[in-house]
Order: C-alpha cells, then sequence, then structure tokens
C-alpha cells in the first residue's frame, strides 16, 4: 500500500547569516551546523521504503545556502525522490554570489525558490534576484517580510484544537536526523530550552527508524499532540528585527 506525504522540509543548516527576532527555526541560538547529505539521503530512503511518496521536499535552515555543499543536499534529494518537486527557502543574500555549479543543479533539478526579503534587502538586490531567477526559467516568489508571526508562548492552558485551528504551519512536516514532526515547533523546542530553561513541550517528534510501516507514520502526522501546545491560539504579529544584542526569551514568547 502506498502512503503520501504532500510536503516535507528538513534544515539544511541551523545557523544563518541573519539574526532576527522570534526566529522559528531559533538560529540565532544555534551553533554552527551543516547537514550530511548522507544522512537525509537515509532519511528519505527510509520514507521511501515504507511506501511514502513525497510530492514537495523543500531545503530550508537557518540559512541553507551557507552550506558548502549544497548541490551535494540536492543530489541526495533527487536521487530518492526524483520525481518529487524539490524547493529550497532562503533569505536571498547569498543568491548573487552562488557558483555557477550551483545555478546548473538549480536548473537540472527545476528548483523552485522562495525567497523571503527581509528589509536588510536592497530594492536593487530583489531585482537582481528576480533577474537571475528568471534567466534561468526557474519558478520563484518573493516576499517582502516586515512582520513575524509571534506564536510560542509558556502557558499549555489553551485548547488544543483552538490552537490547531489558529494555526499557519499547514502540514508543513520537518525532517530531521531520522526524526519527522508536524512542524518546525517540536524540533526547535531543545534549542529554546537549552538556551533558557524555557519549560516548553519537548514532545511532537517520531523516530522513521521504528516505524512498522508508513502507516504508523501518516497517522502520527495527522494526530495533534501536546507540542501543539507551544503555541498560542491567539498568535501575535511583531515588527521584524535583529537581535541587537544577547537573545532573549521575550523574543520568541508572547
Amino acid at each position: 500500500m502506498k502512503y503520501h506525504i504532500d510536503y516535507i522540509e528538513f534544515w539544511a543548516t541551523g545557523h544563518c547569516n541573519l539574526n532576527c527576532k522570534g526566529c522559528s527555526s531559533c538560529s540565532p541560538l544555534s551553533e554552527e551546523w551543516f547537514l550530511d547529505s548522507s544522512s537525509i539521503h537515509k532519511d528519505l530512503l527510509k520514507l521511501k521504503e515504507l511506501s511514502i511518496t513525497i510530492h514537495n521536499i523543500t531545503i530550508l535552515g537557518g540559512e541553507p545556502l551557507l552550506h558548502p555543499k549544497l548541490n551535494e543536499i540536492m543530489d541526495a534529494v533527487k536521487d530518492v525522490y526524483p520525481d518529487s518537486r524539490l524547493g529550497v527557502i532562503t533569505n536571498g543574500l547569498l543568491l548573487l554570489k552562488m557558483s555557477p555549479q550551483f545555478w546548473d543543479i538549480c536548473v537540472k533539478y527545476n528548483v523552485k525558490f522562495n525567497v523571503t526579503c527581509f528589509p536588510v534587502m536592497s530594492d536593487k538586490m530583489m531585482h537582481g534576484i528576480e533577474e537571475k531567477l528568471k534567466e534561468c526559467h526557474l519558478e520563484y516568489r518573493l516576499t517582502r517580510k516586515k512582520q513575524f508571526n509571534k506564536i510560542l508562548t509558556t502557558d499549555h492552558t489553551e485548547d488544543i484544537h483552538k490552537i490547531s485551528k489558529a494555526c499557519g504551519c499547514n502540514k508543513a512536516y520537518n525532517l530531521k536526523n531520522g526524526k519527522i514532526s508536524r512542524c518546525t515547533v517540536p524540533m526547535a523546542m531543545p534549542i529554546l530550552n537549552k538556551r533558557f530553561n524555557a519549560g516548553m513541550i519537548e514532545l511532537g517528534i517520531f523516530d522513521i527508524y521504528s516505524a512498522k510501516d508508513g502507516a504508523e507514520i501518516i497517522d502520527f502526522l495527522n494526530q495533534l499532540n501536546d507540542s501543539c501546545k507551544n503555541c498560542s491560539a491567539h498568535p501575535i504579529k511583531v515588527k521584524w528585527e535583529k537581535v541587537v544584542k544577547e537573545p532573549e526569551l521575550s523574543d520568541w514568547i508572547i
């Protein structure tokens, strides 16, 4: 029997070249870390062995363009899931500095780019990125980002179904080191707790290598769990800012 996942994303790096308050990946709190291509190849192969098909696979971070072997990461994905749509989410600050080999492989795999353009990016750079992507005939979306959604809370008493209705993750499943979660939040909470002893719930992560079959993974992903209580049913919008000194817990928590 075949099982289907529409969208999976994974971190190529933990760190970033920006220092955004409230970063959903907690990159300002992360040490330098680069994903090994053999690791993601192994994890995707396990999902495939469990008869799971994947429509969209997206590379993010941190900032994925910091990865010195991002080409190998893309090769690893397409080796296992050649028919999946490959995407990259980036802040775009390094795009115009990427090598010809990088652009060649993006064209080869018809990579889709979602470029989040923060206020530090000039209109000139944004225009240059758009021209480069058009030149390569790649699908893209450039989004001006002036606000972040602040979603996390240390009050874990809100109704989980109300939280789910307010959720903006839209089944953006996250894969990391043999584990899968319903979104980025469960993967990021250990980072927040390590830095601030924040008391965030460290649940909602499933070991794909413990699965008896693909149905067990799909069932897990379709069920709300206590990790959802890390988020508020009443998220707020805040002005995008960089961390100017040391990050504080209040940068993430409502």
